[in-house]
């Protein structure tokens, strides 16, 4: 497989992989305002995040983060 520029051969492409908004369009203000992300539930799937306006504070927009939990090691007696 083929990469870009600067990219190691044989690894592919992980730059939005954890991708974190810093302004989205509000529908209240008409235009891109900058977001605060807050943390809504902790699921066993994946925490889910809601982006809101920092202007008026009009949810945008959420985010499910699905990044596995560690592995715990049990110890037995």
């Amino acid at each position: 497989m083929r990469g870009y520029p600067g990219q190691p051969q044989g690894h592919p492409a992980r730059q939005f992989d954890d991708f974190e908004a810093s302004s989205l369009y509000c529908p209240t203000c008409r235009a891109a305002q900058p977001v605060r992300r807050r943390l809504l539930l902790v699921l066993p799937g994946g925490d889910l995040y809601d982006y809101t306006c920092r202007v008026c504070g009009t949810s945008v927009g959420s985010q499910r983060d699905t990044t596995p939990p560690p592995e715990l090691d049990l110890i037995s007696d």
